[in-house]
């Protein structure tokens, strides 16, 4: 008996870590979630978190990429740092999840990134969450705004204009 018990909640745990995404139904838990693979760099995890229609962007701009660098392969790839899920590419060791705003139909929910030795170089991103059959997942990723900059980018438009030039 105790040996089936085993088996089975060691099949679930082999589950979980063969990057099976967990159903998350409150944002804060997408937030917690997020933040700890961030922090981490664990792009595995993130990839979790996201939505079908999101991967499928990101599948895309990476398989572009991927044909650019093979085309040239001494230069630098417009991706060649990784896909950017957070709007500076510096690991913060301090990553936040809240607040939390209703905007048309999605759910957005502010990810604060921080670095205790250097107050002022912390930012925050926004991430757009939508309600799926698998629980709350991540649409994109708003970047905070940069001072010279008056529109909102995010992860979605910049895979897409990554090949514009």
């Amino acid at each position: 008996m105790h040996l089936k018990i085993f088996a089975a909640v060691s099949i679930g745990f082999a589950t979980l870590g063969c990057g099976a995404a967990l159903a998350f139904e409150k944002p804060e838990e997408v937030g917690t979630e997020f933040c700890a693979a961030r922090v981490k760099d664990e792009e595995t995890r993130v990839r979790a978190l996201l939505s079908p229609s999101l991967l499928k962007v990101i599948e895309e701009a990476e398989a572009r990429n991927d044909a650019i660098a093979k085309g040239a392969p001494g230069d630098k790839p417009p991706l060649g740092d990784g896909i950017p899920y957070q709007g500076f590419p510096d690991l913060a060791p301090v990553c936040k999840a809240g607040p939390i705003k209703e905007l048309s139909g999605r759910t957005a929910l502010d990810i604060s990134y921080a670095f205790p030795d250097a107050p002022d170089a912390g930012w925050t991103d926004r991430l757009l969450l939508v309600s799926t059959d698998k629980g709350l997942l991540i649409d994109d990723i708003l970047y905070q705004i940069p001072a010279n900059h008056t529109e909102q980018i995010g992860l979605r438009s910049v895979l897409f204009n990554a090949f514009d030039q």
